[in-house]
């Protein structure tokens, strides 16, 4: 029988159970380049590109667009050209029969939420992945380790991934350490590496988090820093989306919100503002936000300065919350990458491309 390729429903994060397959890019017949895009899922996050991990000819779609599935699905099937309908009848008819055991090696590298106690507070993190290097993180305001699904993954192939809810946010205490300043959290985050033992890590921070991100690995040794759509000293941020998301009561007017955080408005499912909205009401979270939200103001006002060590900086062209820089430039050591068709959420718009550059500089190789 000719090798035939399994693609699947894809299990992006912890609490991703099913997928919805929104559209496929690719029809029957057609040639498949690694990396290709085959077709858009839709989780409880935003819509995701799935990507060919090899290459091949597209033999079958097996399942519809608009159609609901769990995670591991038979979606379509991969092989050799010209491969015999009745091996590819018989490949399915297979895959659908028979219940894969996940071996110990899957087990190993499974992401599995886990907490840590720092300086009196409750941090949890979502860890994934194994080896010597460890990828640290650190999610921006009003969210949390969660929205790293569509990268930790692929991160997490041949590194540690560690995703950590910040205080006041996901799974975390909703207390503030200190005053909630940036240092006292920087502090707490340094606190925290330092308590499960990680030594130099690879710091990626996603705008609030990038800031908490830069101030680590100013007075903490990183073994590098990546920087997606930061809020930086001096940045352009746009107030009335922090005023907005913090005020927002009702589905309606938080999914409003949440548009401005994309390219594409539709790309913000039912599922992610429900989830919002639940994370807002919860004891604590209106406090933490609302200190935050003065702290990332104080940021913005401050004079402008470049990341005391350089980074590369990913942005969405279409950011509309910290706009790119003036030039395409962050400072001198820096590099800044702009993603298209991408918003304030690259790392969840364009995750694939996202991906590889976050990889390219942990590799250190930035473009």
């Amino acid at each position: 029988m000719a090798e035939l390729t399994a693609l699947t429903m894809p299990k992006w994060g912890l609490s991703m159970e099913e997928g919805t397959l929104a559209s496929w890019h690719l029809a029957e017949g057609d040639a498949v380049s690694e990396g290709a895009e085959i077709a858009d899922i839709e989780t409880s996050k935003l819509l995701n590109t799935l990507e060919a991990r090899s290459p091949g000819t597209l033999l079958r779609l097996v399942a519809q667009e608009g159609e609901t599935l769990p995670c591991g699905a038979l979606i379509a099937v991969l092989g050799e050209a010209g491969t015999d309908a009745e091996a590819v009848e018989a490949f399915i008819a297979s895959f659908e029969a028979v219940e894969p055991d996940a071996t110990e090696a899957d087990e190993a590298s499974a992401p599995a939420f886990r907490t840590a106690e720092v300086d009196g507070l409750t941090l949890r993190y979502a860890e994934a992945g194994a080896g010597e290097e460890v990828v640290l993180l650190l999610h921006g305001y009003g969210g949390d380790s969660g929205n790293w699904m569509f990268v930790s993954e692929d991160l997490a192939r041949d590194h540690r991934v560690i995703a950590l809810d910040l205080p006041g946010h996901g799974g975390s205490d909703k207390a503030l350490p200190g005053d909630g300043s940036l240092e006292d959290i920087a502090a707490l985050v340094r606190g925290f590496i330092a308590g499960e033992g990680l030594g130099a890590v690879h710091l990626v921070g996603h705008s609030f988090g990038g800031a908490v991100a830069e101030r680590v690995a100013a007075s903490c040794e990183a073994r590098s820093l990546t920087l997606i759509a930061p809020l930086l000293p001096g940045c352009a941020l746009n107030r009335a989306y922090i005023a907005d998301f913090t005020e927002a009561k009702r589905k309606r007017e938080l999914r409003e919100v949440l548009t401005r955080l994309v390219a594409d408005a539709e790309a913000i499912s039912r599922d992610m503002v429900e989830d919002v909205l639940r994370y807002k009401r919860l004891d604590g979270v209106a406090e933490a936000l609302a200190r935050l939200g003065e702290v990332a103001g104080d940021i913005a006002d401050a004079d402008p300065r470049a990341p005391a060590t350089p980074a590369l900086a990913i942005w969405g062209e279409a950011d509309r919350i910290i706009p790119p820089p003036t030039g395409g430039k962050l400072g001198k050591g820096s590099t800044v990458e702009i993603v298209a068709s991408a918003g304030h959420l690259p790392h969840l718009e364009r995750a694939a491309e996202t991906a590889r550059l976050v990889r390219a500089n942990i590799a250190g190789e930035r473009p």
